[in-house]
């Protein structure tokens, strides 16, 4: 039975989009023993604890102002027999607070982190490793973990108590599963473990006001995230006249306060679930069509950047992309 063509999951799927590509092609492309590797994701990350939007959710971000983070990734993998692979990873990651337009500040934007004129910057390190296992022609499992990877506080970038800016990547934990029950149609399950409680939580303008009214004095309840555990389960249909269609629900993406009084301030903002609707299609050679919808019941306020007005904040997303490779 024919197989989907795979492409090598990168290490810094999991720092960006989370979601893990479920089988590397050196598994089933490559007649090599091991292979070096380098990955470069660059992307703004919201200055609140958020899960970075999962594969296939969004196809394109905007430029805006914010907190960018660059990982540089050298990976090194390894077959293991005929089916399956490991790969060992080092993270180094940078973060400097950015804006669109070459460096200049963005005059639309209503936000300007009090570290952007001194040119402040943080950086950190980690490792990560994967594995993944090809059972037969229809099912795989790929799993990983990364560490926490401890980035540099900023000196200048305070919070609203004035508590430092330390935005550290958490450690995380990954599963995932594929079956093809027929070559035109598959199925996949991830889970993803974020141990948030491992990271200093950052008082933001960008957390609702309710939440920031019972933080800064004596009587405050203990401000600090709960693990979080993302559960999502996709579909994707291929015809070749079609193209491919793919639904996906994900769980959570934002962790929880430990404190019960600040999980029911925050609770009217966050959404429980989510789901998107996606389709992509060749137009050429060297050309793809893509279009992808999302739904949430609530807005991820905590996944935008601190700027953003929350009042913008939508329930349905609507993305479209026309990629042309030369």
């Amino acid at each position: 039975m024919p197989t989907a063509e795979a492409s090598i999951p990168r290490v810094t799927d999991a720092l960006v989009t989370v979601r893990p590509a479920l089988f590397p092609a050196l598994v089933g492309a490559s007649s090599s023993a091991a292979r070096l590797s380098l990955s470069v994701a660059t992307g703004t990350v919201s200055e609140t604890a958020a899960r970075p939007t999962p594969a296939g959710q969004r196809l394109i971000d905007l430029p805006q102002s914010g907190l960018e983070r660059t990982v540089v990734a050298p990976s090194m993998t390894f077959r293991v027999g005929n089916d399956g692979a490991v790969g060992v990873s080092a993270l180094l990651a940078y973060q400097r607070f950015a804006s669109p337009g070459l460096g200049l500040l963005d005059g639309q934007s209503l936000y300007h982190p009090p570290s952007w004129a001194a040119g402040e910057t943080s950086s950190g390190s980690g490792v990560r490793v994967d594995a993944a296992y090809r059972l037969g022609e229809r099912f795989e499992w790929s799993a990983g973990y990364q560490t926490r990877v401890n980035m540099d506080a900023f000196s200048n970038y305070r919070g609203v108590y004035s508590d430092p800016g330390q935005f550290d990547i958490p450690a995380q934990a990954s599963l995932g599963l594929s079956y093809a029950l027929v070559p035109s149609l598959s199925f996949d399950l991830a889970v993803d473990r974020i141990l948030y409680s491992g990271v200093t939580p950052f008082t933001s303008n960008g957390l609702p006001n309710r939440v920031l009214a019972l933080l800064g004095d004596g009587l405050s309840p203990t401000f600090a995230w709960r693990d979080l555990t993302v559960y999502s389960i996709g579909s994707t249909w291929r015809n070749p006249l079609i193209g491919e269609v793919q639904l996906r629900y994900s769980t959570r993406q934002q962790p929880e306060p430990t404190s019960a009084l600040l999980r029911r301030a925050l609770e009217p903002d966050v959404a429980d679930y989510a789901v998107s609707l996606g389709w992509a299609r060749p137009t050429g050679s060297r050309s793809r069509m893509a279009v992808v919808a999302n739904y949430a019941p609530q807005p991820y306020i905590l996944g935008l950047p601190t700027h953003r007005s929350l009042s913008s904040a939508s329930r349905v997303e609507f993305e479209a992309l026309w990629a042309l490779h030369f």
